[in-house]
This record gives structure tokens, sequence and C-alpha cells, in this order.
């Protein structure tokens, strides 16, 4: 995918019949009922474990170049809202939503060098990341409750040193 194009939540390049269709295989509502109900752990457990040292870089032994300091995995808050932390190649961010939204609330854009998320029509994230993602394996869910956006992001292959910053 080139560097300027993006995906986006509200009808960008997904197959949105097909997404349902696994969320309500999942247990989740799908369609006009919700995002399925599902947190970041469930999402990332359905794809196959890529999160937690089950894939990705992890198999190849090591988590990248190798060249980077050792990353500091601890949850940083990045605004009143908003918290994020770095797991070798993977990047979670919670948006807190109060009150409570539906997925018709959120609008999530990814490019490989900037995130744009709103809850509610506000702009909580809108800027340069702290480095490249993979824009095609970049995801996002909302909780069970609703009162918790979940950003899943990628770091491209090769660049996954720990990012100082989420937003540069």
């Amino acid at each position: 995918m080139a560097e300027d194009e993006s995906k986006d939540a509200e009808g960008g390049m997904p197959d949105m019949a097909g997404l349902e269709e696994m969320m309500a295989g999942m247990g989740g509502a799908g369609g006009a009922g919700g995002a399925g109900g599902m947190d970041m752990s469930a999402l990332m457990s359905m794809l196959g474990g890529k999160g937690g040292g089950k894939g990705g870089m992890d198999m190849m032994g090591g988590k990248g170049g190798g060249k980077g300091k050792e990353a500091d995995d601890s949850e940083k808050a990045g605004g009143d809202k908003w918290f994020w932390q770095q797991k070798g190649e993977e990047i979670q961010i919670r948006i807190l939503c109060d009150p409570p939204a539906s997925k018709k609330d959120v609008s999530v854009k990814f490019k490989s060098s900037s995130l744009s998320a709103s809850v509610h029509g506000v702009s909580i994230i809108d800027g340069s990341l702290g480095g490249k993602v993979e824009v095609d394996e970049c995801t996002w869910c909302l909780s069970a409750d609703k009162s918790e956006l979940q950003i899943m992001l990628i770091q491209v292959a090769g660049k996954t040193d720990a990012w100082s910053a989420l937003l540069a």
C-alpha cells in the first residue's frame, strides 16, 4: 500500500460484510448491533495471537533489528482521555469514551505515519506517529461496555525500535 493511501472505518477498503460475519461468528453483535463486544485481548487471540509473543517477529528469534534500546512496555498517558503502550512491534492505544460510544460515534483513520481518532465528533488523537505502521494490519474495537476505544498499531517490519512517544 502506498504511503499516502489510508484505510478508514467509514467505508474504506475492508470488506465490512465479511467483517460483520466474522464478528457474529465470534459471539458479537456486528452489524447495526455494535462492534461485537470484543476487547483487545479477544481480538488478538482471534488474529492468531500475533501480540504477546506468539507470532510476528518473535518467531524469528528477535523483535527486529536489535539496534534500539530496550522497550519500556508500561502504559503511558498521552492526554486526559488516552493512554498507550508498546510491546515489541505492537502499539496499543486506549481512549476513554464518556459517555459510552457506539461504532457510529467512532472515526479512526490509519496512515503509514499518522493517526486520526475521534469519538462523538471530538478529535482525541490527530497527528504524526512516532514511527511508521503497517496500515493493513492496524485495527480498532470498542470494549464490551463501550466505555473504551481500543486501537492497535503494528510497526513496519524491520522498524521495531521503541517509540519515545506515540505522536512525533
